[in-house]
């Protein structure tokens, strides 16, 4: 007999603490929780899943003879296809993802982006911009789970060396969208930036896409630019002239990048009705880079221990230039 495999199923009610942005503080209607989204059309809420596949409902809450809502949804910059229906009190939006939006385990990062916005008085005086009554999140992932045991070791070691020796932050990023001849960029800057213990205060970073190439360049004042480039699902190109140690600083920095942008998310959609298209766009751009990122460290680190030797105080040597 076949045994099915296992689904875990995540309840995420939204009465309680969410990780997002772009929702009011949580109400009660007729003994049912939730949370209207907005100020602004997008809303964002980080869960916990595993890798793979998975299904989802999303439970809204409606009024009387309200029409169903139909907000367009997104997994880590991958659109959703949604059903919605209508039961009991609520709308349900069924939903379903494939391994691309959820690759490997760790926080999925769900955009709710609403099709309609009211505006309705506020608590205390005023008025405020709201959309639909999200009540609840269910998802049921397909995965192996957390790891084992075992891995625990590994796991631990590793997270505490990257932690310690190869220390990144990438600060708090201010971000302009420019279109480009067959592509697309971003002009950023990070602010308060740091590669090792060195801290970068203007970092300026630029992103552009050709084709299949995500093309990357940071630079910092009276500094040459350091530039990498990710060609499909090739390898990333890191700078030749940095040392193995700042190399393997550069791909830190890198990796860290989809976390300062959904910080910049969190800021900058707060009231915005933005292109969604465009910011998941970006949003697999960066997941993909991330990861290419992560690669090429897995194999600096599995090449030999030298690296391991590395003092952490030691300054980044960011190339000269003019």
């Amino acid at each position: 007999m076949d045994i099915a495999a296992p689904r875990r199923r995540f309840v995420h009610d939204m009465l309680f603490g969410i990780d997002g942005s772009g929702w009011h503080q949580p109400e009660l209607r007729d003994g049912i929780g939730f949370r209207r989204s907005g100020p602004g059309r997008l809303s964002i809420l980080r869960v916990a899943l595993p890798a793979g596949s998975g299904q989802g409902e999303a439970q809204l809450l409606l009024l009387p003879d309200e029409p169903l809502p139909a907000p367009a949804l997104f997994l880590n910059g991958h659109a959703l296809d949604a059903a919605s229906r209508r039961v009991g009190p609520c709308a349900v939006l069924d939903f379903a993802w494939d391994e691309d939006a959820m690759p490997e385990p760790g926080l999925a990062e769900f955009w709710f982006l609403a099709d309609r916005m009211e505006q309705v008085p506020a608590p205390g005086g005023g008025m405020r911009a709201v959309g639909f009554r999200l009540c609840a999140l269910s998802l049921e992932g397909v995965g192996i789970g957390p790891t084992t045991a075992a891995d625990a070791v590994a796991r631990i070691a590793g997270e505490r060396f990257l932690r310690e020796v190869l220390s990144v932050a990438p600060g708090r990023l201010r971000l302009a969208f420019r279109a480009t001849e067959g592509g697309r960029a971003i002009e950023a800057v990070a602010e308060g930036a740091r590669l090792g213990l060195t801290p970068v205060p203007e970092l300026s970073i630029h992103l552009r896409t050709d084709g299949d190439a995500l093309h990357v360049r940071l630079g910092a004042p009276g500094r040459a630019a350091l530039a990498a480039t990710l060609r499909g699902a090739g390898p990333l190109v890191l700078p030749s002239a940095l040392a193995q140690r700042d190399s393997l600083l550069l791909a830190r920095f890198l990796a860290a990048l989809p976390a300062a942008y959904a910080g910049w998310l969190d800021v900058a959609m707060r009231g915005a009705a933005p292109d969604a298209a465009l910011l998941a766009a970006w949003r697999r751009d960066l997941a993909r880079l991330a990861r290419a990122a992560e690669c090429a460290l897995a194999l600096a680190l599995a090449d030999g221990p030298a690296i391991f030797a590395t003092d952490p105080a030691s300054p980044f040597a960011w190339p000269t230039g003019g």
